[in-house]
């Protein structure tokens, strides 16, 4: 007879069984394992209730994450980004600087020769005069007397030299006290008064003189007029002239017959005066005459007319009469003085840049703050409240619909040329796009859960836009920043380009720009426009550089 079961059947039942049995056991074990009489029979000092810690209980789900210290740990990681912002925070320092370091010029001053003569003596009482060289140091103190400071250097043999002023050549000579100049070893000086302008230097114990001197002009075949210096004349040395006048040696081309001069106080607007050159008989070639002291201006014309030299700005300087030339160093190369060489009228431009740098960037910071601040606020306002959506659109459409060049040229016209007034033309539209850009992006996460959230609890409006959106955008807002200070400056130039920028007296990387581009054809002068176009060029780059490498920084899904 067959089991009632199968075998199969039979295993089943006995693992339920086990399984029965199991739970039961799990249950038992579940039960406390003391009786209600028992739990009565124990002592209540075995109990104590546990104190509830605010402070702790929040601390336990307290987290270091700090946004903004976790941004600046992932910037400065970025060494590209690192090295661009080291070079602009050295470059904004130092047009604050550069002005409290030593011999700098002013960088509106129209800079002239250095106002002292220098006279180096050689051993044959020769006398070279170099009008513009640098002082080192400050310049001597004319004690009050009304005169020319005038430095001289003599040859060792000469001893402690003697210096004489004279009112006129035949006149009695008085002696000028020669100081040593501490800044300048081996030179002496002496402020020559104008009542007595002529001078001449003796040796200490009178056996050299520098007397015996006159003042020597070359005409080339080009028509270039050229002063040799002042030379020792051979021969007795010419008289008869007249108070007041210098005597001065001419020699033209052979193929120019007698020349003939003429001697102006200035270029233009003085017919000036005719003089008559005498041939000298002890310096073959040349020709002689008395000019006066104050006709600096020669042209130099051949015996028939055909040909002319005109002065070119040499200096006149005498043995006698001490001229300092006063033109302004116009147009000078970069040099050891002027660092960035001179502009047309004789302005620095080391100082003037440094002093331009610092207003451009004056100007995109200032302009890139209020961009910042309004376009956030009339972003953050016209994409979260629906009720300003219309009134800001049509604001956009108004402004966005009128060229921001009109309104630039429009605000500086209206308003007096200065750095305010170029602030205020950038700023009135450059908010617009920001605040375009912002109401975009608060549309697109305005209705986000956790925004939905926070308006479900109740949090105020301007706490869900503080805390909720305007993190969500600084990686984008520190971009446009960035990209706006330069973009600035940028408009800056094209407002000097177009005549309606800053006045010349207030330098800016705008005005140099300009300056420099009307200068491009001249190869020589080159230099005034590629030196500011390379500072603006690596204020460019690195406000670039800087802007992409913290806008990926501030990027919470870069945060780890």
């Amino acid at each position: 007879m067959s089991s009632k079961y199968s075998h199969k059947e039979k295993l089943s039942r006995k693992l339920e069984q086990n399984i029965e049995e199991q739970l039961q056991n799990l249950a038992v074990s579940d039960k406390d394992d003391l009786s209600p009489e028992e739990m009565e029979g124990l002592s209540p000092d075995l109990f104590e209730f546990a104190e509830y810690n605010a402070q702790e209980a929040e601390r336990t789900g307290y987290s270091n994450y700090s946004y903004w210290r976790s941004t600046f740990r992932m910037f400065f990681k970025n060494k590209t980004g690192v090295a661009m912002l080291a070079i602009m925070v050295i470059l904004l320092l130092f047009t604050f600087i550069q002005p409290l370091l030593p011999d700098q010029y002013d960088p509106n001053a129209v800079n002239y020769y250095e106002n002292a003569l220098w006279m180096e003596i050689d051993e044959d009482a020769s006398v070279e005069l170099d009008a513009i060289k640098k002082t080192k140091g400050s310049l001597a103190e004319a004690d009050g007397t009304e005169g020319i400071l005038t430095y001289v250097k003599v040859p060792n043999s000469w001893g402690v030299p003697k210096a004489y002023a004279q009112q006129a050549a035949d006149s009695e000579p008085v002696e000028l006290p020669l100081t040593a100049d501490s800044a300048n070893k081996g030179w002496y000086y002496a402020v020559v008064p104008t009542e007595t302008p002529y001078m001449y230097v003796n040796s200490e114990d009178g056996s050299k003189t520098t007397f015996q001197k006159a003042v020597w002009i070359r005409v080339d075949e080009e028509g270039g007029i050229y002063s040799e210096g002042i030379k020792y004349t051979e021969g007795e040395l010419i008289a008869g002239g007249e108070e007041g006048t210098i005597l001065t040696y001419f020699q033209a081309p052979a193929n120019w017959g007698v020349p003939q001069v003429n001697a102006a106080t200035t270029m233009r607007g003085d017919p000036g005066i005719d003089l008559t050159l005498t041939a000298d008989p002890e310096n073959d070639g040349w020709y002689y005459a008395f000019v006066p002291a104050e006709n600096m201006m020669l042209t130099v014309t051949s015996e028939d007319g055909s040909l002319k030299g005109v002065n070119k700005g040499v200096a006149r300087l005498s043995p006698t009469e001490i001229k300092v030339k006063t033109g302004f160093i116009d147009n000078m190369a970069p040099n050891s003085v002027f660092w960035f060489g001179t502009d047309p009228i004789g302005r620095d431009l080391w100082a003037r840049m440094w002093s331009g740098t610092r207003t451009s960037l004056l100007i995109g910071i200032v302009v890139a703050l209020i961009e910042a601040v309004v376009g956030i606020i009339a972003g953050l306002l016209w994409g979260y409240v629906r009720k300003l959506d219309f009134i800001f659109t049509e604001i956009y459409n108004i402004i966005n619909n009128i060229p921001s060049t009109i309104i630039l040229i429009l605000a500086s016209y209206i308003m007096r040329p200065g750095v305010l007034t170029m602030i205020v033309a950038m700023s009135i539209t450059g908010w617009i796009g920001l605040a375009r850009f912002i109401r975009n992006q608060v549309i697109i996460i305005r209705d986000r859960d956790f925004n939905l959230a926070s308006r479900c609890l109740g949090t105020p409006t301007r706490r869900v836009i503080v805390k909720n959106l305007l993190p969500q955008m600084v990686s984008v807002v520190m971009l446009r920043m960035a990209l706006a200070i330069p973009g600035a400056i940028g408009s800056e130039v094209f407002m000097a380009y177009i005549g309606l920028g800053l006045p010349t007296d207030i330098p800016s990387l705008g005005n140099l720009v300009n300056r420099g581009r009307s200068l491009m054809m001249a190869p020589t002068l080159r230099y005034q426009l590629i030196i500011p176009a390379i500072i603006l060029s690596i204020i460019t780059i690195c406000f670039y550089l800087v802007g992409n490498a913290f806008s990926d920084a501030a990027d919470p899904k870069n945060h780890v």
